[in-house]
């Protein structure tokens, strides 16, 4: 069976991504999503938000087990998300005790990034 693979980040369409990078961010996440979906993993995407409640995001970690957490690099590098990004990760880490967490450097590094985690030796 495939490693359950669960991905965090930020919409294209989400009123934080400046106007002028809509495009672009659209088209880095389409791509993520056609190389992850070609990948080895079976794969899911969860859009997040700053201000969302959690419940969504709680009853999705609770649908099954995953075994690693992919949270995008969106996530990490903007300063004002600061507070959002550990509240995620703090959940996650609740919810999702054997699961392990991955952080990409890039749209382009999430399988290497999924990869890299899974074979840590822990």
């Amino acid at each position: 069976m495939a490693p359950s693979v669960l991905g965090f980040g930020i919409s294209h369409a989400s009123p934080i991504v400046p106007k002028d990078n809509v495009e672009g961010v659209q088209k880095a996440l389409e791509f993520m999503e056609k190389d992850m979906n070609a990948s080895p993993y079976d794969w899911e995407m969860f859009y997040v938000e700053p201000n969302m409640d959690f419940e969504p995001l709680i009853k999705k970690l609770r649908e099954r087990e995953w075994d690693v957490a992919m949270v995008g690099m969106g996530l990490r590098i903007a300063p004002p998300l600061t507070v959002f990004f550990e509240k995620l990760v703090n959940t996650l880490h609740k919810e999702l005790p054997n699961a392990r967490i991955a952080f990409n450097t890039s749209i382009e590094s999430t399988q290497e990034a999924v990869k890299r985690t899974l074979e840590l030796e822990l």
